[in-house]
C-alpha cells in the first residue's frame, strides 16, 4: 500500500492536502496522526504543523490477501494467497501452492500466527476489530469436518447410554465448531469444564 506523509496547520488542512496529492477523496483516504503539532504563541512564535500518514483505502479482503503474500514471499514459499469477504463480515484468507505444510505448521499453529498477526495488524489500521480466517489447501475446513464427526459420533452415544461425554482437551475454536454442530441436536446440550489448555468440552443429555 503506497503511503504518503504530509503536513497541514491544522489536522484538517493536512487531511484535505494528502487527499489532494493522492488524487482521491477524503472518504478513500486512510490516515494516522504522526505529530500532533501544536499552536504558534500569539500565532507567530514556536508553532508546529500536523503531520500525518495517508493511504488510499482499499477493500478489507485486498489489504488482508497483501498482507499474507507479502509473508509468504519472505518466508520464501511458493504459494498464492486469496481473499474474500465472509457471509458475517469476516475476512477469510485462503494459501495455495506449494509448501503448504510450512505454511499449516505443526497442528495448525503456523496458520494461527498468520492469522493473528494480520488481523492485528487490520484491527490497528482501523480502529476496529477485525476477525481474519486463514486456511491453506483447505487444512482447517477438513479439521474441522473432522471434529462435527467426533462431536456427532459422541452425541449419540449419549443419547444411547444417557451418560455424559467428555471430549479430549480442545482449543477454544474446536470447542465451538462443536457447539455449533450440536446447537440443532434436541436430545444434548454442551457445556465446557477445566482451566487453560486442560479446559474440555463435555457433552451431556438434555432433560
Amino acid at each position: 500500500m503506497d503511503k504518503i506523509t504530509f503536513k497541514g496547520g491544522s489536522l484538517d488542512e493536512a487531511i484535505d492536502g494528502a487527499a489532494k496529492v493522492l488524487g482521491i477523496s477524503k472518504d478513500e483516504m486512510g490516515h494516522r496522526v504522526l505529530d500532533e503539532g501544536k499552536s504558534a504563541m500569539l500565532g507567530i512564535i514556536g508553532g508546529k504543523e500536523t503531520e500525518i500518514e495517508a493511504w488510499k483505502k482499499v477493500p478489507l479482503d485486498e489489504e488482508a490477501r497483501d498482507m499474507m503474500q507479502e509473508m509468504l514471499n519472505k518466508m520464501h514459499l511458493l504459494a498464492v494467497a486469496e481473499a474474500k469477504i465472509g457471509e458475517q463480515g469476516e475476512v477469510l484468507v485462503e494459501v495455495k501452492g506449494e509448501d503448504l505444510g510450512q505454511i499449516i505448521g505443526k497442528d495448525g499453529a503456523t496458520l494461527t500466527s498468520l492469522q493473528i498477526v494480520i488481523s492485528t495488524a487490520l484491527s490497528r489500521r482501523h480502529a476496529c476489530r477485525v476477525r481474519v480466517y486463514v486456511d491453506a489447501g483447505g487444512y482447517k475446513e477438513k479439521q474441522a469436518q473432522a471434529i462435527e464427526r467426533i462431536a456427532n459420533s459422541a452425541a449419540k452415544d449419549v443419547e444411547s447410554t444417557g451418560e455424559e461425554k467428555f471430549l479430549p482437551p480442545m482449543s477454544p475454536a474446536e470447542r465451538r465448531i462443536v457447539h455449533m454442530a450440536l446447537r440443532d441436536n434436541p436430545n444434548v446440550t454442551t457445556h465446557s469444564e477445566g482451566e487453560g489448555k486442560e479446559r474440555r468440552l463435555v457433552i451431556s443429555p438434555k432433560k
